[in-house]
């Protein structure tokens, strides 16, 4: 099988990226061959490299005089500022090379509806759905779906694929309602960087040893209080802002533990700077010395920061999958996530976490509290989030797309990993 993987950018050096990069080399050992088409909004004219033995293939979204024009036009319609271009591209890209036997796109909006339009030489379309292409949270400035134009081509997009891809069952749901087939639309998960899992060379308990004493030392924290950590981009629709509000709740209990809320900051039309919010929000409760704001850490000291927690708060508001809840029970950090998060059923249905109600400190303290207040309670639940976290693997998400999509090119009902089946 020959198959064009399709994302809005390339960086191989991103952990976003990289979990692509792992799924098209564990494919590469089954027989499978994949080329990346990413796009440029800065380049002039398309490039080919080879990348860890991938062809990656970059063509321009913007640039020219022209395609900046078109852009905009379709900018006015579409909520996608580099719509043209794609079009552009997947077309011309297309016409130029040997033909794919299937195209694994992700998102339906904008790269799905950029291909269906592009049209000419389109191979049968594999869509994968990672989430804010179907979701709708106005309120929180999040999800393409919020837009009328979106919402009305999504229809089309899903009849024109072969196969659909969820990375959760709550995205799977959501995509039937948005008018995909319900035949079609299977939920296989995110696979997490094969970088997220702890040295084999070290024990678990050693390495959350080791980690947790770097973090103490880096932020000046008191070895002897418990950690919590947030770690995701600092946007509304997180929901970062309850984890805060947890905490006179939790204070309640005799606790008091340092929390670490660890990511780039945004700022949105709604909420403006939301650093400064969570800030505020801290003084206003008056718990300000329990939180700390660290900024952006390299990608590749997130394993440090989760396995030097106790607990991993993801408190988001709606999320399709986040990867950061699967990353923390690969350490044996066990998760504390909320019932609106895609990831929460796998947590739940290995028993690697506490689920919570969205938009509810009291929630999250209680789920905190309960954590923390028991070594055993904490000691069982770290066990079954290390032992959920290999199911998630670069070569065990690999395989059950192969699966899928291999069954739907012959015609057959898609196969799911028994993980998902489970559910």
């Amino acid at each position: 099988m020959r198959i064009l993987y399709v994302l809005p950018r390339y960086d191989r050096t991103a952990i976003a990226n990289r979990i692509h990069t792992e799924v098209i080399q564990a494919w590469r050992a089954v027989g499978i061959e994949a080329e990346i088409l990413s796009f440029a909004a800065d380049h002039r004219h398309p490039s080919r490299s080879l990348e860890d033995g991938i062809v990656v293939h970059r063509w321009p979204s913007g640039g020219s005089f022209p395609r900046r024009i078109a852009n905009r036009a379709l900018a006015a319609l579409f909520p996608y500022p580099y719509l043209a271009g794609a079009i552009l591209g997947i077309r011309r890209f297309l016409a130029a090379t040997t033909p794919f036997d299937l195209c694994h796109i992700e998102t339906a909006f904008p790269l799905g509806w950029a291909a269906v339009l592009a049209g000419h030489r389109l191979p049968p379309l594999a869509i994968t759905l990672p989430g804010a292409d179907v979701m709708a949270e106005p309120e929180f400035d999040y999800g393409y779906a919020r837009f009328r134009s979106a919402r009305a081509i999504l229809p089309y997009v899903f009849r024109r694929a072969l196969v659909i891809r969820a990375d959760s069952p709550m995205i799977r749901e959501l995509a039937i309602r948005r008018g995909a087939p319900a035949d079609r639309v299977k939920a296989i998960p995110y696979n997490i960087a094969d970088s997220s899992f702890p040295p084999a060379t070290q024990s678990l308990a050693a390495f959350r040893a080791q980690c947790r004493a770097m973090v103490v030392e880096r932020h000046r924290l008191d070895p002897h209080r418990p950690i919590v950590i947030s770690l995701n981009r600092l946007h509304p629709f997180k929901g970062i802002v309850y984890l805060v509000e947890a905490l006179p709740f939790v204070a309640q209990t005799g606790l008091a533990p340092q929390v670490l809320i660890v990511g780039p900051n945004r700022s949105t039309p709604r909420f403006g700077d939301y650093g400064a919010l969570l800030n505020r929000r801290a003084a206003e409760l008056g718990v300000a010395d329990q939180v700390i704001l660290t900024g952006a850490i390299p990608h590749d000291e997130a394993l440090v920061y989760l396995a030097a927690a106790d607990v991993a708060v993801v408190p988001s508001v709606s999320e399709s999958f986040s990867r950061v809840v699967i990353e923390a029970c690969a350490v044996g950090t066990p998760p504390v996530v909320t019932r609106s998060t895609g990831a929460s059923a796998y947590v739940a249905a290995a028993q690697a976490g506490m689920v919570v109600e969205s938009r509810s400190g009291p929630a999250i303290a209680a789920a905190i509290s309960a954590l923390l207040q028991d070594a055993a309670t904490w000691q069982s639940f770290s066990s079954r989030a290390a032992a959920l976290a290999p199911q998630f693997t670069s070569t065990q998400i690999a395989t059950d797309l192969a699966n899928l999509y291999r069954a739907a090119l012959r015609g057959e009902p898609g196969r799911e990993s028994v993980m998902v089946n489970e559910l």
